[in-house]
């Protein structure tokens, strides 16, 4: 049973609410012995653990100013990295929206674009029935090549534009 209860005190001992705790009591204890010393009338040993509680009580408080500033300061610290996450998280999500709505415009002014030549194309075509020059077949070649072209144009700029996004 005493083994139980010594592992048990030797683990709470090694925590840092353990340390402080006997910290405490020590200073506490020193402060007693102190009294009872003067009580009886013994100045000099009592001066002298009054001396030792004293400085015992001193280095007690200012290691626990120094524990509650590093935390504070650990605090500030886990508030900034926050802050700069947040504005990198806004800053990506403003890129996104972006590189997407210059795709929908994108997108949007390449259907444009094909749809006005499928009614060329139509046109052509018609003419091409009435025409053996081949003047019309050649219209008909670069209006495919332009929407070609337009094809190209758009997915080289989203593959570009989406690799920028996370860069």
């Amino acid at each position: 049973m005493w083994a139980a209860f010594v592992r048990q005190f030797a683990a709470y001992a090694i925590t840092r609410r353990g340390k402080k705790l006997f910290a405490l009591i020590g200073v506490l204890t020193l402060c007693f012995g102190a009294a009872l010393l003067i009580d009886m009338q013994l100045y000099v040993s009592a001066s002298f653990t009054t001396l030792l509680a004293a400085f015992s009580a001193v280095a007690y408080v200012v290691q626990h100013v120094k524990i509650k500033r590093a935390e504070h300061q650990r605090l500030l610290r886990k508030a900034e990295i926050a802050r700069q996450r947040a504005v990198v998280a806004q800053a990506r999500l403003e890129r996104i929206d972006t590189v997407k709505s210059t795709m929908r415009g994108a997108v949007t002014g390449a259907t444009r674009f094909v749809t006005d030549n499928v009614g060329i194309v139509a046109n052509e075509a018609a003419l091409f029935a009435t025409d053996t020059t081949g003047a019309v077949s050649r219209r008909i070649q670069t209006a495919t090549g332009a929407s070609d072209a337009a094809t190209r144009a758009v997915l080289t700029y989203a593959a570009r534009g989406w690799r920028s996004i996370w860069a």
